[in-house]
């Protein structure tokens, strides 16, 4: 049987088809964003939903992460407005109509969470803006005006994601050290437990088991199990039948 999932992932193929035609950038691509923030779910140990941008409720969930979202449908900003986990969104997230006009605000415009995009900055490929404390953004930097927390801020002291409340907004596309850092960061708020896995090896959850997926060329070893190149093992859940 299939497990609850407690972290969802929103992706959007409207926004994907948008990005594409508006790009902004030699090396932006929506679904690379969406990829990079799964991947780093995945290598974290989380087991996760792919849900869509029109979902109604959210309260299934502890974490949903909804990078790049052009627009925010009503029944999504409903239950964003109900949900009781923590939601991550952008960066992009709001700045286009449906008629891929700039949005007026430019930014996220939800409820509670007070921050408005005033320039954006498409980065060349291998740049980056450097945060505090280490990591940094590349492709993609957003420079916001709010008066949300500032949670994480440039090493030039610019807000790069910011909190009102449940609800955090990503002025940028974290590198990939960077992104796994900060999904572990809000899984830990919400007593989602994470695992560090090795390089190459995934885990998924039903039920009654847990599966070790080894998509590297070489052999991995994790809490005394070791899983053959390309190779796949299970083990009995506590509780399993």
């Amino acid at each position: 049987g299939t497990a609850q999932a407690s972290v969802a992932l929103i992706f959007d193929y409207t926004s994907c088809w948008a990005w594409e035609a508006e790009p902004h950038g030699a090396d932006f691509d929506m679904f690379a964003l969406a990829f990079a923030a799964y991947r780093a779910l995945r290598r974290a140990g989380l087991s996760i939903d792919i849900v869509a941008p029109d979902i109604a409720d959210l309260s299934a969930y502890r974490l949903v992460v909804a990078p790049g979202l052009m627009t925010i449908c009503d029944s999504l900003r409903a239950a964003l407005a109900q949900f009781e986990g923590i939601a991550l969104l952008g960066p992009r997230t709001g700045s286009k109509t449906d008629e891929l006009s700039i949005s007026d605000p430019m930014g996220p415009d939800l409820a509670g969470l007070e921050a408005t995009v005033t320039m954006v900055e498409s980065l060349p490929p291998g740049d980056e803006v450097a945060l505090k404390n280490g990591g940094g953004f590349v492709h993609w930097f957003e420079h916001l005006e709010t008066r949300a927390e500032t949670v994480r801020e440039t090493s030039d002291g610019q807000p790069g994601l910011v909190r009102s409340g449940n609800l955090y907004y990503l002025a940028g596309w974290p590198d990939d050290e960077t992104c796994k850092e900060l999904m572990v960061m809000l899984c830990r708020k919400m007593g989602v437990a994470t695992l560090d896995l090795p390089a190459g090896l995934r885990i998924r959850d039903t039920k009654t088991h847990r599966f070790y997926i080894n998509y590297a060329a070489s052999t991995a070893s994790f809490n005394g199990l070791t899983i053959p190149p390309a190779g796949v093992i299970w083990t009995l859940l506590p509780g399993g039948v």
